[in-house]
This record gives structure tokens, sequence and C-alpha cells, in this order.
């Protein structure tokens, strides 16, 4: 899953760098792959800006926002190697255990790595979310329980919305990171087990109109265009996931009162605008209290 998981350098896909042989394969390292993962790192991390931005009425402060992104950027470049490594790996010419046990069915498969990197987009920005989400709770839930830790409440970092607490976010990231390794090798482990399936199914069906293309465009369409759209919706889904979840309760309970009471107001107009005022009088109301509140609330600032 977890790419989640590429950082800036990619904060959200897999930096893989390519480069042509004289079989026209398309492998790792190249100018043209790196320019265009430098585009998708911006562009990715800017959907996570424009999620902040749509935090209404009650948002998180920028410092709190780039902590909670910062972990998915450090998560980012360590399963970003993982990544690298097993791709070359898993299309080495000197992969020998490979070779030896090669039959001829297996021997059709094209030893892409663009068809290994794309494998990795799509079961880390799908099933890898879902399981990454299971194995976070899980893990958070051990580390409170078992191992009495504080301040490891995802997206809470103290009671300072100015200066939150680099010490938590040591102890969230670290809790984050091991889980994404934990979810990275059970994808692999179902990778692995259906591996000549997988690989038939991304070269021969999902790439295979790419085949009378140039290089350029393979690249162009595994490394920029899925990636940017899988790997946007994973960074957001993954930021709900380690964001303080008390920012989505807040919001949704303001907006839910409020369309409730324009609603059983809509005979008129005036009643309408009087509803969202109160809305947003509640809005200020629950900040004030986030305020008060110190550690649980303190992450979050009102949309003013």
């Amino acid at each position: 899953m977890t790419s989640i998981f590429e950082d800036l350098a990619t904060s959200s896909g897999r930096a893989l760098q390519f480069y042509k042989d004289d079989g026209n394969k398309c492998e790792l390292i190249g100018t043209f792959s790196l320019m265009t993962q430098v585009v998708l790192g911006l562009l990715c991390l800017s959907s996570l800006i424009v999620k902040r931005f749509y935090e209404y009425p009650i948002r998180r402060t920028w410092n709190v926002w780039l902590f909670d992104v910062s972990k998915q950027i450090l998560g980012a470049l360590g399963l970003h190697i993982f990544n690298v490594c097993l791709s070359i790996l898993k299309t080495s010419d000197m992969n020998l255990l490979k070779n030896f046990n090669a039959t001829d069915d297996s021997s059709d498969i094209d030893e892409d790595p663009c068809d290994w990197y794309f494998l990795n987009i799509v079961f880390d920005c799908t099933i890898g979310v879902f399981i990454f989400y299971l194995v976070f709770k899980y893990m958070n839930s051990i580390c409170k329980n078992q191992f009495h830790m504080t301040n490891i409440e995802s997206g809470q970092y103290g009671e300072s919305t100015g200066k939150p607490s680099f010490k938590a976010f040591l102890k969230q990231t670290a809790v984050y990171f091991f889980s994404l390794m934990l979810t990275k090798l059970f994808i692999y482990a179902i990778m692995e087990c259906f591996e000549t399936q997988l690989l038939w199914i991304s070269s021969h069906v999902l790439l295979v109109w790419l085949t009378p293309y140039p290089d350029e465009i393979e690249i162009f369409v595994v490394m920029f265009i899925v990636p940017i759209i899988m790997n946007c919706l994973q960074l957001i889904l993954v930021d709900n996931i380690i964001q303080n979840p008390l920012i989505n309760q807040m919001n949704t309970l303001v907006y839910t009162e409020g369309q409730s009471r324009i609603l059983n107001n809509s005979s008129t107009t005036d009643g309408a605008v009087g509803k969202l005022i109160d809305g947003e009088r509640a809005a200020s109301n629950i900040q004030t209290g986030n305020k008060s509140n110190g550690t649980k609330y303190g992450s979050c600032e009102d949309d003013t």
C-alpha cells in the first residue's frame, strides 16, 4: 500500500527514474522521469493544501498541518526506497532465483519495471489504504493500552496550537511509519503469491495499449497520469486517518446542525439566512471551547 506515501520527492508517487535499454524496456533512471516526478510531487502536495482550505469552519493551524503532512513525506521517503529496490530486484537479469524457477509460461511475461511500478501504485492506493487504516488503528491501541504511551493520539500535539510538541510528533511518526512498513510487507506478500497472474494482467491487459507508443508515453502514463489520480486520492484518505478526528467531527456537527435549522425554516429567506448565522456562531463557540480544553482540542483554528 503504501507509498502513501510518496514524497514531495513524491508526496505521492514513487520517484522512480527511467532509462531505455537496447530492448526498449521501461527501465529505472533518466531525466524525463525525474522531471515528471518532481511535477507529480508538487501537484499531489497541492491536493493536501486544497484539502486544508476545505476544512470548514474549523481547520488545522499551519504548524499542525505541516506536522501531519510531514508524516506522509517521511513515510514516503522510506517506502520509496523500498519500492525502487523491489522493482529493480523483481526485474533484474541477475535475479538468479527467478531465472532458475522460470517456466515457459512465465517467460512470456515482459520483465518491465513499469509493470511492477504500476502494480505497486494500484495496490498501495486501493486495498493498501484500507489495510493501513486497520494496522494503524491497532498499533495505536497497543501503544496506548499495552505500553501506556502518551501523546500518541494522531494529530494531537499538545496544548499549544502555535508550537506543537515535537516529541509528540516523533512518537506519532514512529507509530505511523511502523504501521506503514507492516502494511507494505503484507501487500508485498500478496503480490508475491499472485506474481505471475498480476504481471500478466498488468502487461497484457492494463498496459498493453501503450505498447505501440514511444517509451516516454508509457513513462508519462505510468509515472504521472495514474499516480496523480491515485496518489492524490490516497494522500487525502490517509490525511483523514492521521489528522485529529475531532476536527472532522466538529465540522460535521456544525454543518449538520446548520443544515437542519435551515430546512426547518426554509419557508422564508430571512429565516435561512438567520440559521446560517447561527451556524457560524456555533462554530465560533466550539472554537472558544477548544482553546480552553487544551490538548484535546488544541490542534485546530477557526476559519475567521
